[in-house]
């Protein structure tokens, strides 16, 4: 008798339970909020006074120099690091082409070198600095550029300053690695900054004849072409945002305006 007694206490009790369990009018307190996330790029945005630049080489004589400037700011939300150049042309006219010349752009090109190149002529951050170390022929810059020539890329290399040539042959035209204030590296939104390029395009004035004393770049009288310089931004590496020490109130990531925003 005393185990039936116990066996059926068991099954009452088991009984209880599944009643309180599946009852609809038991209930614990609840509060179910919904936490909607916003999750919302950023814009790398450079202004550029001439951001498709042109410029047309016409008219010129062996000897002669031009300078063409270029303006950057930054109209975006993200901190640019890099600005990187790359040259085009079209239109090349032949001027001795109705007399039997066979003039190429390229080697019209092979005529003019970029004899200076300056990032930062605003003054700061310990610039101006010449990223041209030495000329460079505009064919050599079209070639490392424009097609990612290999060969083409060598000899530019040795014509820029450390740090100024892209490994896809463009240029950096942005200031990069200042010693007096690094901050304001690439065109950095915050603090607010701009960058100054300036270029000295020349003529080569070559000397040579030929064996009746004709200057061998008589053949290139008559001749034109425009360049086209088009510029990209790029944006600094990844940052693994901490909120606390990145982002303001309202969870906008301030510390992205900066330049040297990413992960060490």
């Amino acid at each position: 008798m005393g185990t039936k007694k116990k066996i059926g206490l068991g099954v009452a009790s088991a009984a209880l339970g599944l009643a309180l369990v599946g009852g609809g009018t038991w209930a614990a307190f609840n509060d179910i909020e919904t936490t909607h996330a916003t999750y919302a790029a950023g814009e790398l945005d450079l202004n550029a006074q001439d951001t498709s630049a042109r410029v047309s080489l016409s008219n010129l004589k062996p000897g002669d120099k031009f300078k063409k400037e270029f303006t950057f700011k930054n109209d975006g939300t993200l901190a640019i690091k890099e600005v990187l150049m790359k040259m085009g042309y079209k239109n090349f006219v032949d001027g001795k082409a109705k007399n039997g010349g066979k003039n190429s752009a390229e080697d019209f090109l092979k005529q003019f070198k970029v004899s200076v190149l300056t990032v930062g002529l605003e003054g700061g951050n310990g610039y101006p600095k010449n990223i041209i170390l030495d000329s460079a022929n505009l064919y050599d810059l079209y070639n490392a550029s424009a097609k990612e020539d290999k060969a083409a890329y060598d000899k530019v290399k040795k014509h820029i300053a450390p740090g100024f040539l892209h490994e896809n042959g463009k240029i950096n035209v942005a200031t990069i690695k200042g010693k007096t204030a690094p901050e304001y590296d690439g065109v950095p939104k915050d603090p607010y900054d701009f960058d100054k390029v300036e270029m000295v395009i020349e003529f080569v004035n070559d000397k040579a004849t030929d064996s009746e004393g004709r200057m061998l770049q008589n053949k290139y009288q008559g001749d034109s072409v425009e360049l086209d310089f088009s510029f990209e931004a790029t944006q600094w590496n990844g940052l693994t945002i901490d909120g606390k020490k990145h982002a303001d109130e309202n969870g906008y990531v301030k510390e992205n305006e900066k330049a040297h925003s990413e992960d060490k």
